[in-house]
């Protein structure tokens, strides 16, 4: 009677273990295809995080070039404003010799 319920407990695993083995692409193809969408999800995330501090680091640097722009164009009125000036003294100046 022990040798029969060995035999029944080794024809059980022999047959449980051709089961998994039918099963084993299956599951072997769902691990994979989990494994793969969660990558590309994550490579998802990882481009919005990029784009966002690309787009992040274009607006600073459109932000320092308006500045810039700023600050040119007052610089410019400065030196528009002292040539009226200087244009201005010279012309008194001429009056005044004349």
């Amino acid at each position: 009677m022990a040798d029969g319920l060995k035999m029944m407990l080794a024809m059980a695993i022999f047959f449980g273990l051709m089961y998994l083995y039918a099963l084993s692409p299956e599951i072997i193809e769902k691990w994979k295809a989990k494994k793969l969408q969660k990558n590309n999800l994550q490579k998802k995330e990882n481009r919005k995080v990029e784009k966002f501090q690309l787009k992040k680091k274009r607006d600073q640097a459109t932000q320092v070039i308006d500045d810039r722009r700023e600050k040119i164009k007052e610089h410019y009125k400065w030196l528009e404003a002292i040539n009226k000036k200087i244009e201005s003294r010279a012309k008194a100046q001429e009056e005044n010799i004349i």
